[in-house]
């Protein structure tokens, strides 16, 4: 890739240079997408987010010196370079992080990160091509600026569309007062700025079921988010559920407070292995079963209602009340909907987890960093059925927990103590 002109024509260029500029743009193109990307990746772990602005240095730094100083151990650094960022893309997205947790949406959309992926991977053939070609080649010096240009434009689009289409970062990591309680942790007003939910496509659904809680219904449409909250999927939930759906989001529903109800007493609970992962004495407390999450890690079914991974407890004036049984996946695992978008997962981005996803704080504004021990990232997607009457029915994303508490004293419960 010598950068010397044909002793017997002034007017051409080796055609290794002009490859040399392509490339270089390819790699300042996938640089752009890794430095838009970092912030998001900082709310699933910092470690991601700074994996990402590494690779997005080395890719511009490599790009202008491949320009002005091009030389073979370069182009051998660039293929290196390029390839493991390319294997490490295909790494995650085929068995997951290996560390932290990570949704698959985070980010850029599929069509942003499969451009970014498809930029890489010409960097390392045009590497490949330039240290293996046997002869110099030449081309007329025009083309030195005209196919870097075309280069350059058709580069532009495809990254300007793979920008527009990104998917939002998750909203901002503010705790709520009360952050500590965890999962639950929300502020005594109720809902705060958020997410807002897709407009629903059959307001007038209404199921019927054999919970408390009140008949199943289409999320609704004006409902906000809780900060450090998000859906688990970027892609809005608006079909209208088929009979089928209908139908098995009321097995669902059903099958979960059949398998649920010998837990209504805590101490049954507890003896069955269940666990508080959040504050206990919160107005909300999360119990998990670590037997029965690492049974759907380990490739068995999510939803088991008979085994539900996670219960939920209100604490009120009469004792720990049981309001919902939560369905956890695994890192990047299946999020099944049974009744389409009447059962939809959630996931939270404010939380500081333990290894053992004990949720021992929150971030935020103002807030102080995560306790040692503990990391921000984001959880795995979850979702609710609830047995007590809040606002949405039994499968409403979730609630603030003054109303989930209120929910709890009007139903009736065995006498336990404080959860």
């Amino acid at each position: 890739m010598g950068d010397e002109t044909h002793p017997q024509a002034q007017d051409i260029v080796p055609l290794g240079r002009v490859a040399g500029y392509c490339l270089a743009i390819l790699s300042f193109a996938a640089a752009v997408i890794h430095f838009a990307v970092a912030a998001g990746h900082f709310q699933q772990y910092w470690l991601f987010s700074l994996s990402m602005l590494v690779i997005a240095w080395l890719q511009t730094i490599w790009a202008v010196v491949v320009i002005v100083r091009p030389s073979r151990p370069l182009l051998r650094a660039g293929a290196v370079l390029n390839a493991a960022t390319l294997a490490g893309y295909l790494i995650t997205r085929t068995t997951g992080y290996a560390i932290g947790t990570a949704p698959r949406e985070a980010g850029l959309s599929a069509f942003g990160a499969v451009f970014c992926a498809a930029f890489e991977a010409v960097v390392v053939a045009g590497c490949a091509w330039l240290l293996t070609a046997r002869a110099e080649h030449y081309v007329r010096h025009q083309q030195l600026i005209a196919v870097p240009a075309a280069t350059a434009a058709m580069t532009a689009v495809v990254l300007g569309v793979a920008l527009a289409t990104a998917v939002p970062s998750a909203p901002g990591a503010s705790a709520a007062a009360g952050a500590s309680a965890g999962l639950g942790a929300r502020s005594a007003a109720g809902s705060m700025p958020g997410m807002r939910m897709p407009a629903a496509a059959a307001e007038s659904i209404r199921l019927a079921n054999d919970t408390p809680a009140g008949d199943i219904s289409m999320p609704d449409a004006s409902m906000q988010m809780m900060t450090g909250m998000r859906m688990a999927s970027s892609a809005p939930c608006t079909a209208t559920p088929t009979v089928a759906q209908q139908r098995a989001a009321v097995g669902f529903v059903d099958a979960s407070w059949a398998g649920a109800r010998k837990y209504h007493s805590l101490a049954a609970a507890r003896a069955a292995g269940y666990r508080p992962i959040t504050p206990t004495g919160a107005d909300v407390v999360h119990y998990l079963n670590r037997a029965y999450y690492r049974a759907a890690l380990d490739g068995g079914p999510v939803l088991n209602t008979a085994d539900p991974q996670s219960l939920v407890y209100a604490n009120t004036p009469r004792g720990a009340v049981l309001v919902a049984a939560m369905y956890i996946t695994s890192r990047g695992g299946p999020t099944p909907q049974p009744g389409g978008c009447l059962t939809q997962w959630h996931v939270h981005t404010n939380l500081c987890l333990t290894s053992v996803l004990d949720v021992v704080g929150a971030v935020g504004p103002g807030e102080a960093p995560c306790p040692p021990g503990s990391v921000n990232r984001v959880t795995p997607a979850m979702i609710h059925v609830w047995f007590v009457p809040i606002p949405g029915g039994p499968t409403a994303i979730d609630a603030p927990d003054q109303q989930v508490v209120q929910a709890a004293e009007q139903v009736a419960a065995p006498a336990n103590g404080t959860a």
